[in-house]
């Protein structure tokens, strides 16, 4: 009884919740939080985020540079690509009106490296995408809108998504599903079903964090990628997964690492695996 009823207070007062993200701080990103005294303490005393954290990131004339070098575009294409989602207010809304039914989310969407995976679906207009780890929806939403604008230039794509968790992709409102399937199923076991018989242009792993299930998924999205093909990993700072497949299958590997703006945790970043050089 007395633990619940800690529970519910550290849930449904405001107190309990500050107290929950210093703890929180405190056992899983001391180090981090050290560094930046301010943004930790600002963390701790108004953010709603316990897990899957959004921020605005300072270094997008980096993100643009890597987008250019990996993909082999101009940088003013990467910079229009980002400027347009960035300055997309319709969905920013239509985001926000969903986001604000939920007391454990900011009441804005922030993309951060996000806008990275929405430049490389606008320039590469994938005719098949597909995403493992779908939690929220908001990379999912990013994607989608970047499938909407192709469609509007002739280019048809779609994209599938991966979780094992029913409530993933909460965030995507019903005309972004139009041209989206979320597939409820361990992605190891669901791929190859998927797969069959299509021909892969966009990968991006945003699943379970491991080695060896990150690796799986390369594996078997291998055999389906198409001569374009680029695979994205939103965990390619922590585990050298997609690193390690790019060196055994002749793949060139590019990592870039974002820094987040007012915020205490380090950030992540895009691990991108390319076709050879032309």
């Amino acid at each position: 009884m007395l633990r619940n009823a800690l529970k519910r207070f550290a849930h449904e007062t405001a107190l309990g919740r500050i107290a929950y993200r210093a703890r929180f701080v405190a056992l899983n990103y001391a180090r981090p939080a050290l560094r930046r005294p301010l943004d930790s303490l600002r963390y701790v005393l108004s953010d709603p985020e316990i897990s899957n954290f959004t921020y605005e990131i300072g270094n997008y004339d980096e993100l643009h540079r890597f987008l250019a070098a990996a993909l082999e575009m101009p940088v003013a294409d990467a910079e229009r690509y980002s400027a347009e989602l960035r300055g997309d207010r319709d969905l920013a809304e239509r985001l926000s009106r969903r986001l604000a039914t939920r007391r454990d989310r900011k009441r804005v969407p922030l993309y951060g490296r996000r806008v990275g995976w929405y430049c490389a679906a606008r320039a590469l207009k994938p005719g098949l995408a597909i995403e493992t780890g779908v939690a929220d929806g908001l990379g999912s939403a990013v994607l989608l809108r970047a499938l909407e604008r192709n469609r509007g230039e002739g280019h048809a794509g779609r994209l599938v998504g991966f979780d094992i968790d029913p409530g993933a992709g909460w965030l995507l409102d019903d005309e972004l599903r139009a041209h989206y399937e979320l597939v409820l199923a361990d992605s190891k076991v669901a791929l190859p079903r998927v797969l069959e018989g299509r021909t892969l242009d966009f990968f991006i792993h945003d699943s379970e964090h491991h080695y060896e299930h990150e690796m799986a998924e390369y594996r078997l999205a291998a055999p389906h990628l198409s001569a374009r093909a680029v695979i994205f990993s939103d965990n390619a700072h922590a585990v050298p997964a997609l690193a390690d497949f790019s060196r055994t299958t002749g793949r060139r590997f590019a990592f870039f690492r974002e820094r987040p703006v007012r915020h205490f945790y380090p950030g992540a970043g895009i691990g991108a695996s390319l076709p050879p050089a032309r």
